[in-house]
């Protein structure tokens, strides 16, 4: 069973109290390598996960009540409410833990410097404790049990002056009467017992417990000249049940922290490049695949006019397939190398092919392209590729597009074969 030590941190360098759930009291240590001293003579040194919940200055928390509602501060996100904080906090705004509890339509947001909860953080490393809660003190406080600001909790002791109000709400008091002041509606002052008596004081003995309340005679005169209900109460400051689930814990473990703003830019930045290049992609095989589809289609239609009675098999080279059919003369063979050379460029460019006519003489095809000049630039390609292919009938459609007519000449091969031959016998004769 994993125990959790409730500390007590009042100030920056008084004593620290260390709760007993069995007796339900407080009992204060010199500091946190004395800490460390105290948990080896009780039941603890028995726990190899030692955690620690600690109950922090209320005087370093920052409060911002504000009247965003609960959607408005969800938009501001983490950053945004950061910034409410702007004219309050002595440390980089960035470096603050925010904490939000909304009541009754309304919010008050509540932060704690970075810098704080590390030095704490290494102060517990000294006594062999983790951090596993870290909550402000005020919390330690009785409930009031009357609301709208008519009744407050006060506590006093050496260390420390506390105020609670509310579930959430609380404070470390430096000056009464301004507090006072800033309460119309209060009409009683309920005092807790201080966990130091007024001779543990005087003697400076912090081991022993008292039930004793310590408010000093200044502080009763300034309740008595506000016409305060002064209301001593039996309770003393106690320990809050799972502290690690509190609205109000201000501690994160470092596997639960968040990117940096610049990491999580630099992380969405690289998503979305990523997202575009595969969409890119996308697109590109899509074309090529439309291209090839079409390209196919229209070959399969024209296999099917040449040769009704047999099926086009997809799975065979269409040269193998058609070698045994067609006429053996060069204008086929021809016809079927310049087809050869003219379907890898319809599926490289962004073209779709619509219908195939083989002739004897010239092989003719109707492209679909997104605008004129794409058309005139296949047209060159062809060419260029050493095609003679000339673009003839360019019409356009309602969406915009342009379908074009392309006619390649087929060169009969043997028949320059013979012309230069009777060429060269020609020359030999005159010779």
């Amino acid at each position: 069973m994993r125990l959790v030590l409730h500390v007590w941190l009042r100030a920056q360098h008084s004593p620290l109290a260390v709760w007993h759930a069995e007796t339900s009291q407080w009992q204060t240590v010199d500091g946190w390598q004395q800490l460390q001293d105290y948990i080896g003579y009780n039941s603890y040194k028995a726990n190899s996960n030692k955690t620690l919940c600690l109950y922090f200055p209320t005087s370093h928390m920052l409060q911002v009540d504000t009247e965003l509602n609960t959607a408005q501060l969800k938009q501001l996100g983490n950053t945004g409410k950061q910034y409410l904080f702007e004219e309050t906090s002595l440390s980089p705004i960035e470096q603050l833990t925010v904490r939000q509890v909304t009541q009754v339509n309304l919010s008050y947001l509540y932060a704690l410097a970075q810098n704080d909860i590390e030095a704490w953080q290494q102060s517990a490393t000294l006594a062999g404790l983790s951090i596993s809660a870290l909550l402000p003190d005020f919390l330690l406080l009785p409930t009031p049990a009357e609301g709208a600001g008519q009744q407050v909790v006060l506590y006093q002791d050496r260390s420390t002056t506390l105020l609670r109000q509310a579930d959430y709400q609380g404070l470390a008091v430096n000056y009464l009467p301004l507090i006072f002041e800033r309460l119309p509606h209060l009409s009683e002052v309920c005092t807790v017992s201080a966990i130091e008596s007024v001779d543990e004081q005087v003697n400076n003995e912090l081991k022993v417990d008292s039930t004793v309340s310590n408010l000093s005679s200044e502080t009763a005169s300034i309740i008595s000249d506000q016409q305060l209900l002064l209301t001593p109460l039996t309770a003393q400051p106690k320990a809050v049940e799972h502290p690690e689930r509190h609205t109000l814990n201000f501690f994160t473990r470092s596997s639960d922290s968040k990117l940096s703003p610049y990491l999580r830019v630099a992380v969405i930045v690289a998503l979305s490049a990523l997202v575009l290049q595969i969409a890119t992609d996308a697109v590109q095989w899509y074309r090529y695949d439309m291209a090839a589809t079409a390209t196919q289609q229209a070959i399969t239609t024209q296999y099917q006019s040449w040769f009704p009675d047999e099926r086009l098999n997809p799975h065979t080279k269409l040269e193998t397939q058609m070698r045994p059919k067609l006429r053996t003369d060069t204008q086929s063979s021809s016809s079927m190398a310049a087809l050869a050379r003219i379907s890898p460029l319809i599926k490289q460019s962004s073209l779709q092919a619509q219908s195939l006519s083989i002739q004897p003489t010239a092989l003719s095809f109707t492209l679909v392209a997104p605008d004129r000049s794409s058309l005139d630039q296949f047209a060159s390609t062809l060419n260029e590729q050493g095609l003679s292919a000339n673009l003839e009938r360019v019409d356009s459609n309602e969406q915009g597009q342009f379908s074009g007519q392309i006619t390649v000449n087929i060169v009969d091969n043997s028949a320059s074969e013979s012309a230069e031959n009777k060429v060269a016998e020609g020359n030999a004769t005159s010779s």
